[in-house]
């Protein structure tokens, strides 16, 4: 029995682990191609491989509804081949790969460099690619199509001689082949104005652009845009799409756009300016030959997040998910700020404050009905104010307090020789004590003011961090009769990445990929459970 047993240790392999620890162990595997490889082994690892990638995407949606997501961050390493630090590139998952194009920095530098982020070891990868290279731009499209990328517009920073020159806008078109890596430049007729900050999306064989700044040939400067532009993949043929009367979105750019179905896309917030921000939301409609907006109810706006439009959305299920800044609960509604900002304000229940009747300062106006009244002069008040303290309360010889006079001495030179007056007499006793008085003041009001500056100090130095957090918008009854997207309250808060703008959010397997400013990655996923 000894030697069968042993025997038949020696012939256990991972084929004999039960099919659910089987699929735990396959779970730990980025969904990408190292898991798809995982199926040719046999038909049991392909079954179980099918059951993992059914319930990674279960757990997923399952993750966004709850608020109970993951946070996974990658940083480059020593040597290794990493993308430049950049803000308004463009972004989109195909199979294996994430590829980056374009982008801006703060140093008025724009890149036409396209990277590659291979989504199984997290690791960036930049394509020899051909032919005719795009121009240096940002906040231009990216979209799939087939085995292409298609890229089309984008801005530029204005050249450094001559002064004063506005942004330089693209309406090029290129194509890049992702078996090849050959970059092509598309000439097409009636093509659109220059644009950027537009939105886009794939349907069939159309790729559907609405908004964005524009700059029409007659136009000077840049405009905001509500149109519609439509493009053949196929034929490479640009339409202008025209859309029935009525009420429609204003200008903008910056907005989030989703798919719904063939039909239907949906326009989520957007900016209209510096000081215009849209949080609404729109579906237009793509049947007929005109097509039709329809405005949709938003409800559950407390729950919004506060800057939409430089924060892209993403679609997960009938899910658009927004990153934004965490709202802090406010433990006290007290705010404090220097002496110098101080700004009273009226009671919220709209009546006067109470009057400190004790407290409160003689009124020394001599105003009577019937006769002009006249106001002090100051020098007279602060006369007076020094006549009060000729009475101060000295101990008596029973203990109690009684009112002492205290002459007034006039003059510097008096007080000077306040010195050689003998010690036995009494004027110079009761200076003394007014003296130490005014002194004991003195040092209660600077102790006061001292507290006062080292709160106004802690309070100017202290830096607060702001995360990004996670908000979900419920579009699944914006097909309804009654169109409608509901903010979801939050359930759990997890801290992200420190807060930043115009970044990338796309999806990729089961998981959300965040491209930053910084060259890191974040990606959100549902947390992993054991077994």
């Amino acid at each position: 029995m000894d030697d069968e047993s042993r025997q038949s240790e020696e012939y256990l392999s991972i084929e004999d682990l039960p099919e659910e620890l089987l699929e735990f162990i396959l779970s730990l595997i980025p969904p990408y191609k190292d898991l798809h490889d995982c199926m040719t082994v046999s038909k049991k690892w392909r079954r179980c491989v099918l059951n993992v990638v059914k319930s990674k995407k279960r757990n997923f949606l399952k993750a966004i509804n709850e608020f109970d997501i993951k946070w996974d961050r990658i940083v480059p390493v020593g040597t290794t081949p990493t993308i430049t630090k950049r803000y308004s590139h463009t972004a989109v998952v195909h199979d294996n790969s994430m590829f980056v194009f374009g982008g801006c920095t703060s140093a008025m530098t724009t890149f036409n460099d396209l990277w590659m982020l291979n989504l199984s070891n997290r690791t960036w990868e930049r394509p020899l690619a051909k032919g005719t290279y795009p121009s240096p731009k940002a906040c231009s499209s990216l979209i799939l199509y087939k085995d292409f990328l298609v890229l089309f517009g984008g801005w530029t920073y204005p050249p450094s001689y001559p002064l004063y020159q506005s942004w330089h806008l693209f309406n090029e078109l290129h194509v890049y082949a992702i078996s090849g890596m050959l970059w092509t430049c598309i000439s097409t007729m009636n093509t659109p104005p220059p644009m950027a900050g537009h939105s886009v999306s794939v349907i069939g064989e159309w790729m559907i652009i609405f908004g964005g700044l524009q700059k029409p040939s007659t136009a000077v400067h840049c405009e905001k845009s509500n149109d519609i532009w439509k493009l053949n993949l196929e034929t490479w043929t640009w339409y202008k799409q025209e859309v029935q009367a009525g009420p429609k979105p204003n200008g903008r750019f910056g907005q989030t756009q989703v798919v719904l179905d063939n039909k239907n896309l949906l326009i989520l917030g957007g900016s209209g300016g510096p000081t215009t921000q849209h949080c609404d939301c729109w579906i237009l409609n793509m049947e007929g030959y005109l097509w039709k907006w329809i405005k949709v109810e938003i409800a559950g706006k407390i729950n919004e997040p506060t800057n939409i439009w430089s924060n892209p959305g993403c679609k997960i299920g009938d899910k658009i998910v927004v990153l934004n800044r965490i709202r802090q609960n406010e433990e006290s509604p007290i705010v404090y700020y220097p002496r110098s900002h101080w700004n009273q304000t009226a009671p919220e229940d709209g009546r006067l404050s109470r009057i400190d009747l004790a407290n409160r300062r003689p009124d020394r106006d001599e105003n009577v009905n019937g006769r002009r009244g006249f106001l002090k002069n100051p020098k007279r008040e602060v006369d007076d104010i020094e006549e009060e303290d000729r009475f101060i309360s000295v101990p008596g010889p029973s203990g109690l307090g009684s009112s002492v006079e205290v002459k007034r001495i006039h003059g510097t030179q008096s007080l000077n020789m306040a010195a050689f007056m003998q010690p036995s007499s009494p004027s110079l006793q009761q200076n003394n004590l007014l003296r130490s008085i005014r002194l004991e003041r003195l040092q209660k009001v600077e102790e006061k003011l001292s507290k006062k500056n080292v709160s106004i100090t802690a309070h100017k130095k202290e830096k607060r961090t702001h995360y990004l957090g996670l908000y979900v918008l419920d579009i699944s009854q914006a097909l309804s009769k009654k169109p409608i997207a509901t903010w979801l309250p939050p359930k759990n808060v997890s801290n992200g990445p420190e807060e930043t703008i115009l970044y990338t959010l796309v999806e990729g397997k089961s998981e959300l990929i965040i491209s930053q400013i910084c060259n890191s990655l974040h990606f959100i996923t549902s947390p992993t459970h054991v077994v």
